[in-house]
């Protein structure tokens, strides 16, 4: 493996592009300090910071094998940091509304009715992680019930940070898949009523 003095960033990218961990370690190492900067000028947050970060380089290595194609890496990182913050400002902004919109919802609906939904949302949920492959479904448990970081979760389950970070991902993109096909049926059902 060449050391970090004597291979250049194309090099480096090339090295990545065919799954070196060693190259991503090299390509973390080297930017993680401006990545973390520029999110942290726009959140505000080092915790929301930190996460764009992990972010940021679980992209990189999702898609590593394009990396070579990109001429001024630093750039593309900026780029897609900033992109990552503004997706999480519009997350924000619509779980805003989406809070606005149930708070209005739940004053129309009377208690019973309530009850019976919250239970049949939460029988949907529990089958929607029950079709998680296991690994998938315990990172999820652990990171949304125990609260755990994904470090945390890594460093329990024996496997690195980026594999938690892919895992949690396939999850709730699973989940959501499930809950809008079953919750949509779920409102027919009460608009029904």
């Amino acid at each position: 493996m060449p050391s970090p003095s004597n291979y250049d960033e194309n090099t480096m990218l090339e090295l990545l592009s065919q799954g070196s961990e060693y190259a991503f370690t090299e390509l973390f190492s080297r930017y993680r300090t401006k990545v973390y900067s520029v999110a942290f000028r726009f959140l505000r947050s080092q915790a929301a910071a930190e996460e764009v970060v992990q972010d940021v380089f679980l992209k990189c290595w999702l898609k590593r094998e394009t990396l070579p194609e990109v001429k001024n890496l630093d750039a593309y990182l900026k780029v897609v940091t900033r992109n990552l913050v503004l997706n999480r400002f519009r997350k924000r902004a619509n779980e805003a509304a989406a809070q606005e919109e149930l708070g209005r919802r739940e004053v129309m609906v009377n208690d019973t009715d309530h009850r019976i939904q919250e239970h049949q949302y939460r029988e949907i949920i529990q089958t929607a992680l029950g079709q998680l492959p296991p690994q998938q479904r315990e990172v999820y448990r652990l990171a949304k019930e125990e609260g755990l970081s994904h470090e945390a979760i890594a460093s329990r389950m024996h496997i690195s940070a980026v594999t938690v970070k892919s895992h949690m991902a396939r999850a709730l993109q699973s989940i959501r898949r499930y809950l809008n096909g079953s919750i949509s049926i779920l409102l027919v059902i009460t608009l029904v009523k």
